[in-house]
């Protein structure tokens, strides 16, 4: 006799073709509470829960999406982190717009940086990670090279200019809070607070799921940035598969050898996903796909 298990049916995606609704099976709901925000003009609430789930241990959730799990974190967190840390020669300021769970900013605190600005909309997702998934930020916010600001990402980028080494925009998806954020003017901005020979690291959405959200995010990072390369990952907790990370630079950054990249991976402490052929593999899209994207 099957068990008695509730489901969480995660809320269909934005721009998600497919039109299938994810069903995690929860052991109890840990945190559920909805918070104010204002991002420019635009003001609203968005509804921030942790899980315990059978499947992927505690995972995060907003206004009805899953975020992150304790299962599968490391995947999306080191190929988002890492992979412009390793592009860069010599990477030293960092920021970090969204990635309120901590995990992209733990990862940063592994290379031998000398600052990382986090700007994260809302202090909620943050003290819940702390609280019920500690071992993804594991200690990263109470880090002395750690400046966390709680407030609008997009302000601070247009506020700031020619700053930073390397940029992570670890965003949801282009709704709520992070509505806005993947137009070609936002990538002006951020290719303007960027160094001359700045890198910035781009969540793109699903391949697979999300296929023309992704070709206008394509579009509107290749129409500001000369230099960019698509990397994924498959990451089981998310419902799109095959998951997109732009790295884009207004340097050629493409050409690094993989013995270079060998050799700064073996650097990194405690890497669970990332290795020089992994590195090197990710950047290979089926052609099914490109076809999809109009890549």
């Amino acid at each position: 006799m099957e068990e008695n298990i509730k489901y969480y049916f995660e809320k269909t995606c934005p721009k998600d073709e497919s039109k299938l609704k994810h069903g995690i099976g929860i052991k109890e709901i840990l945190y559920s509470n909805k918070e104010f925000f204002k991002v420019g003009d635009q003001t609203g609430t968005m509804k921030i829960e942790v899980l315990d789930t059978y499947a992927y241990g505690k995972t995060l959730a907003i206004d009805g999406i899953v975020q992150t799990s304790q299962a599968d974190e490391f995947i999306y967190h080191e190929t988002i982190a890492h992979l412009p840390l390793i592009y860069h020669n010599n990477p030293k300021k960092i920021l970090i717009i969204g990635g309120g769970d901590g995990g992209a900013l733990r990862e940063v605190l592994k290379h031998n940086i000398d600052k990382v600005t986090m700007v994260e909309i809302s202090n909620s997702v943050i003290e819940s990670c702390k609280k019920y998934i500690p071992s993804i930020p594991n200690g990263a916010f109470e880090n002395p090279k750690t400046n966390l600001i709680i407030g609008d990402g997009k302000k601070f980028i247009e506020k700031n200019k020619n700053k930073f080494d390397v940029i992570i925009l670890d965003l949801s998806d282009p709704e709520g809070p992070a509505q806005g954020l993947i137009s070609k003017n936002f990538y002006k901005n951020v290719s303007q607070a960027l160094k001359e020979d700045g890198i910035v690291s781009i969540q793109s959405e699903s391949l697979t799921y999300q296929p023309k959200l992704v070709k206008v995010m394509q579009e509107n990072i290749r129409g500001v940035f000369p230099f960019v390369k698509l990397h994924t990952a498959n990451i089981p907790t998310y419902q799109g598969s095959v998951f997109g990370i732009s790295v884009a630079s207004k340097k050629d950054f493409t050409k690094i050898k993989k013995q270079k990249v060998k050799e700064k991976i073996q650097k990194i402490n405690n890497l669970k996903y990332l290795d020089e052929e992994v590195f090197f593999a990710s950047t290979v899209i089926p052609k099914y796909l490109k076809n999809k994207i109009k890549l």
